[in-house]
């Protein structure tokens, strides 16, 4: 019978690294959504 509990390893395991590819995307990402959403937030009201 197949060995169907184990669940495969989907990405390679990396070593302690501190900042990876993928935590610096993630960092990015949040950053310049934060940014945008300040910069949204803090405008000038358009009155009509």
């Amino acid at each position: 019978m197949p060995d169907v509990l184990s669940r495969k390893e989907t990405e390679p395991d990396e070593g302690p690294a501190r900042f990876n590819g993928r935590r610096l995307v993630r960092w990015l990402t949040i950053l310049t959504i934060g940014t945008l959403t300040m910069l949204v937030c803090w405008q000038d009201p358009l009155y009509p």
